[in-house]
């Protein structure tokens, strides 16, 4: 029998790996397209630099996460899988997605990527690295989003091995690039095809993937808590 779950457990690895990486590029890219401190800095600099600036930015981002996952699978992992802590985190989470994509629906037409930058200082590679993890810091947004989404999402993937936080850190970090790459495109490129409806339609769509992992957030959080409340009696 123990043989049996084994060999399940091992043919599930490639899919759960391919799933939470899958999903955690589509909540952060959903993050990421958000006007905020880093798009703002990204565009400035890209201005004054170059194409690259986003590489250098987006790794000090991702140097900052780096460490918020390193802490999970040091130890926080043992207190994120308890039933309860999962249960309270998914329904929290879910809770935060639905506000998230519920804004995203509410403003979507007022956004716009002409945020300026003219006339700044160019940064040197290790300069926009630190300011990539700085602007994170001190965004609130950023730890509100680990706090609630970010947690939600491990919580109810329930990653196991180290593979599995990689895969969730890896598809996370490609939304970051694979955005801030196509902003860095726009800004040398003089901005000749995404236009402002483009990029309000793609935060409408971002902002439906949201509600639908709200959703599964939710149903998921109240089925542990009603499992967990069934097995107290």
């Amino acid at each position: 029998m123990s043989e049996s779950m084994a060999e399940k457990t091992v043919g599930r690895t490639p899919g759960r790996v391919a799933r939470m990486a899958g999903l955690a590029f589509v909540t952060g890219f959903s993050g990421a397209i958000m006007p905020g401190p880093m798009l703002a800095l990204v565009i400035g600099q890209t201005a004054v630099r170059g194409w690259d600036t986003f590489f250098w930015v987006v790794t000090g981002h991702a140097l900052l996460e780096l460490a918020l996952v390193a802490l999970l699978i040091a130890g926080l992992r043992a207190v994120v899988a308890r039933p309860g802590v999962r249960a309270t985190v998914g329904l929290v989470g879910g809770a935060a997605l639905f506000y998230m994509g519920g804004d995203m629906l509410w403003h979507a037409r007022g956004l716009t990527l002409d945020l300026g930058g003219g006339g700044a200082a160019a940064f040197t590679a290790p300069e926009l690295m630190l300011a990539g993890a700085v602007v994170c810091l001190a965004n609130p947004y950023f730890t509100g989003w680990w706090a609630t989404i970010g947690m939600g999402q491990l919580a109810q993937l329930a990653p196991r091995k180290p593979s599995e936080y990689l895969a969730f850190y890896v598809g996370h970090e490609a939304a970051d690039y694979a955005w801030y790459a196509l902003i860095g495109l726009i800004m040398v490129t003089g901005r000749r095809w995404l236009t402002d409806g483009l990029y309000q339609g793609l935060i409408l769509l971002c902002a439906v993937a949201l509600l639908g992992l709200a959703a599964w957030f939710v149903v998921s959080g109240a089925r542990l808590l009603l499992g967990g409340a069934n097995g107290a009696d």
